[in-house]
């Protein structure tokens, strides 16, 4: 597999939202590239003859879905009240 493409303004986002100083576009941006290059969350998965890829693209492809659970779930769905033990 290929690296994911990426371009200058790619590359500035993801080293700025690493660092904790990226602007609100740039987050944007990070999370943009993350899921939809990195992780091809919504490409196939699917390579005729060539199970081992589709294993590795799944296996991206579930970072990208993790993250979009996170960002689309309200967030009163995915935190516990204090005092709860994680169980998750």
């Amino acid at each position: 597999m290929a690296p994911a493409a990426y371009d200058d303004l790619d590359v500035e986002a993801i080293k700025a939202v690493a660092a904790g100083n990226a602007s609100e576009g740039q987050q944007k941006r990070a999370i943009a590239w993350i899921v939809h290059k990195a992780a091809m969350t919504y490409d196939e998965v699917f390579v005729p003859g060539q199970p081992d890829v589709g294993h590795h693209l799944t296996g991206r492809r579930n970072v990208g879905n993790q993250i979009l659970k996170l960002v689309n779930t309200p967030i009163h769905l995915l935190t516990k009240p204090k005092g709860t033990p994680d169980v998750r």
